[in-house]
């Protein structure tokens, strides 16, 4: 780590997730409780929600918006990161209040289902039941249905785009744009920065094998691949808009890029924001100025595509 220029504001990042199976049913139970306890920001409305998934499992949904805005009102599809192992926690319970605040928009987070114990595809189908509820009951709820994007960051960035490329498949109604920020995407794990980021802090190539081992403990699967491994779809045909982010020093990084790389070869819009010195998870400081400036140009993507404003307002960061 120390070889590495990262920010002034994330060297002291030092923690990192044990991915060991028998501990993560303990750390899910705390993560929980952290983010039941933080509290939310003034000016947002909270409300929650239970659905039925495929399998008739329960869902559970909270839509977090600003306060007396309550028709035709847009919306994110919140999908949280966690290595598809933990809970949101509390930086995530502030990321959906800002999107809110700062889009004027309705964020509908999904507490989808986690590893070890739901492998995939689990989770995943928790986020297209909760994407396939979102569009059934959106006027009753006061949202817009032709203005919903769908967010997600690491593992939650994988879940997003295998998310909208089987919303394409299904023929479902498309979300307008799809926020990737440092997205998971690729099992193979052979890229330059996979081999290279084997001990950054909060996340590494070495925790990123253990995650794969634990979302598919069979190997990759025979059919749909892509809906676990995003980056192996057949076709990146018909793809919303795309937001990409990624940070300098995460062994998700190159993924990512190439992921970028695949849906401007099929003709997709894509904005790409390289942020420096950062490292994964790096929101954990939230208050850092650098932090605040990076989630400032997320929301003016999403305000833009919200609003039907073709001008971008997107810095390089």
């Amino acid at each position: 780590m120390r070889t590495f220029q990262v920010h002034e504001d994330y060297e002291r990042l030092r923690i990192r997730i044990p991915m060991h199976p028998f501990i993560l049913p303990f750390l899910q139970i705390i993560t929980r409780l952290i983010f039941k306890r933080h509290p939310i920001k003034d000016g947002i409305i909270n409300v929650k929600k239970t659905i039925s998934g495929y399998d008739g499992h329960s869902i559970p949904l909270e839509i977090f918006g600003p306060s007396g805005i309550e028709h035709d009102v847009p919306c994110l599809l919140f999908l949280h990161g966690g290595a598809f192992a933990l809970p949101a926690t509390g930086y995530h319970k502030k990321l959906m209040c800002d999107y809110a605040l700062g889009c004027s928009c309705k964020v509908v987070f999904v507490d989808y289902r986690l590893v070890p114990k739901y492998p995939y595809p689990f989770g995943l189908e928790d986020c297209y039941s909760a994407y396939k509820w979102l569009l059934e009951h959106a006027e009753e709820h006061g949202i817009d249905s032709t203005r919903i994007g769908i967010c997600g960051d690491s593992a939650g960035g994988a879940l997003a785009a295998a998310l909208t490329l089987k919303i394409r498949d299904q023929s479902v109604k498309a979300p307008l744009f799809q926020l990737l920020v440092y997205p998971v995407s690729d099992v193979e794990q052979t890229t330059d920065s996979m081999k290279k980021f084997v001990d950054t802090p909060i996340w590494n190539a070495r925790l990123n094998k253990k995650m794969w081992d634990l979302y598919l403990p069979k190997g990759k699967p025979s059919i749909n691949v892509e809906y676990a491994s995003p980056l192996q779809a057949a076709s990146f045909n018909d793809l919303p808009k795309s937001y990409i982010e990624i940070n300098e020093f995460d062994c998700l990084r190159d993924e990512a890029l190439l992921y970028n790389i695949k849906l401007e070869e099929y003709g997709n819009e894509v904005t790409l924001v390289q942020t420096k010195g950062t490292v994964h998870g790096f929101e954990l400081n939230y208050n850092s100025q650098y932090t605040q400036r990076i989630i400032k140009n997320r929301i003016e993507y999403m305000k833009k595509n919200f609003d039907h404003i073709e001008s971008s307002n997107i810095h390089p960061c």
